[in-house]
């Protein structure tokens, strides 16, 4: 049987040239095209082809992507990775483009690869699990005005200066294997399998989808005036000069926190998460990435 391809796409303005991308693209292939209609849906649709060893494109932002994975973890179908959102950051792990022909083009001749995932409780995370301020920014990000001469990056750091005023950092546990091994209020607080998050900030420097490991990353509560030297250290990808960054890497941890947290850029309730690494749990085609 051939391998049929499917594309997943959230509606929005930019659909007719995605579509009429797609259709140039996808001459003598088996596709199909599914719009989806109400939340939760693209996990509906990718679930709905389990079994089939199809390929499954997730056509939008991280949102979208978090979606799919659910109705695909664990199955035999394959993911590509079509960035059409605002933030695209777990396509920054695995490939140079975020051009959605150039990278249409590559995947229908790449093999798909087995990458892991985090599970966190029953929801499967492939990009970051994050709480603390970078979750408050990520959960209130569309709330601010864009300054128009800002990159997307520097959007971010906008938000995050703004909501720092307004933050109070609540604790943050973790436990592994039943023991706490790091409590404090936190400023940063983010679990990575791949490496990016907020727009194209690379947090898990050391994070790699097939390590089989969870990549932490700590800043716990600062002071005003120690702000700006930790976002130069985020911006210039030297976290680890801070002598307040805590940096490991675990296969599984436990987190508990009492505010809301944020996975693959959707928000989730604060609670207690049991965060574990699952091998090889989907297969996802991964482009050229000097990194």
């Amino acid at each position: 049987m051939n391998q049929k391809h499917i594309f997943i796409i959230k509606p929005n303005p930019n659909n007719v040239k995605i579509e009429t991308l797609i259709v140039k693209n996808m001459q003598g292939y088996p596709y199909e095209i599914k719009y989806t209609k109400y939340p939760k849906h693209a996990s509906a649709i990718a679930a709905s082809y389990q079994g089939c060893h199809h390929r499954i494109y997730a056509v939008g932002g991280d949102g979208l992507i978090h979606e799919v994975v659910q109705g695909l973890a664990g199955s035999d179908n394959e993911l590509v990775i079509l960035p059409a959102g605002t933030g695209n950051d777990f396509i920054r792990t695995i490939a140079n483009t975020r051009d959605l022909e150039t990278l249409l083009k590559k995947s229908l001749k790449l093999p798909a690869q087995p990458i892991d995932l985090i599970k966190a409780n029953d929801i499967y995370c492939i990009n970051v699990f994050c709480l603390a301020l970078d979750s408050d920014v990520a959960n209130n990000v569309h709330k601010y005005r864009q300054i128009k001469v800002l990159p997307r990056s520097l959007q971010y750091v906008n938000v995050l200066v703004r909501r720092f005023v307004k933050y109070h950092p609540q604790p943050v546990t973790l436990r592994y294997q039943g023991k706490t091994i790091y409590k404090d209020r936190l400023l940063i607080g983010a679990f990575c399998n791949g490496k990016y998050f907020g727009g194209g900030f690379k947090i898990g420097k050391y994070a790699d989808v097939k390590n089989g490991l969870i990549d932490i990353n700590l800043v716990p509560q600062l002071k005003k005036s120690q702000l700006p030297y930790y976002v130069t250290l985020l911006l210039t990808e030297k976290l680890e000069q801070g002598k307040l960054y805590y940096h490991k890497q675990l296969k599984e941890v436990e987190v508990e926190s009492n505010k809301e947290v944020n996975i693959d850029g959707e928000v989730y309730p604060a609670g207690i998460y049991q965060l574990k690494i699952v091998n090889k749990a989907i297969n996802v085609v991964l482009f050229e990435k000097n990194d």
